[in-house]
């Protein structure tokens, strides 16, 4: 006599645990690709803000200690009297302004160099822009390396400087390029400066001599 053999439903109960596991795992990978997008981004603007200003403070000091202490009106702006002192003629130095605006971009690219030999580092914390916990979190390892390019221009400008007198200032302006680099992001920027060289006061009106200066590498 035959007998009939029965088949039993194999158990589905080992599928619904997988499933799930699977679907937190997909949910958990693709909140760490948006908040990884979202957070390196910041991280980098907190990078460019750190470093514009170190970069800034650099080259204020190079150029204060290097490059202003050699600078005097006198030597910039060559003026010619008649025989009742009144300015008959005045011109710039060229060459002195030319001396000027090369020690200037060889000391910032000596100073830009130098920051990049040393050790950067942002907290974490500043990436969110909070401010209590932008000195909180893992340190994040900044570079900061020069581009090489080093603009320098002289100008001047005419302030009023009490009654009946006028100040003339000239003024040193540096453009510098670097490039901000964090952990697999990185980013170019311009650091610009602008710092008073020589200033002199003019009495009564200023002759048209010296506001028509001009000064090489403007425009």
């Amino acid at each position: 006599m035959l007998r009939r053999r029965r088949y039993r439903p194999v158990a589905q109960g080992g599928t619904l645990p997988f499933v799930l596991l699977v679907l937190v795992l997909l949910l958990l990978v693709q909140g760490v690709v948006v908040i990884d997008r979202k957070i390196r981004p910041a991280i980098l603007a907190a990078a460019v803000m750190e470093c514009d200003g170190i970069a800034t403070r650099a080259i204020n000091t190079v150029i204060l200690e290097k490059v202003a202490p050699t600078v005097s009106y006198r030597d910039l702006i060559n003026i010619e009297k008649d025989e009742t002192g009144k300015i008959v003629m005045a011109q710039t130095n060229i060459a002195e302004i030319n001396r000027i605006m090369a020690l200037t971009t060889v000391a910032t690219g000596d100073a830009v160099t130098e920051i990049s030999d040393s050790e950067i580092k942002i907290p974490l914390g500043a990436a969110t822009g909070i401010y209590f916990l932008a000195s909180y979190g893992p340190a994040i390892p900044v570079t900061l390396k020069p581009m090489g390019r080093v603009n320098t221009v002289v100008f001047d400008s005419f302030e009023d400087a009490g009654i009946n007198q006028t100040r003339h200032k000239i003024y040193l302006q540096v453009i510098t390029e670097v490039q901000i680099i964090v952990p697999l992001i990185a980013d170019s920027i311009e650091v610009f400066t602008v710092m008073p060289l020589a200033d002199s006061i003019y009495l009564g009106e200023v002759p048209e001599t010296i506001v028509n200066l001009c000064f090489p590498g403007e425009g």
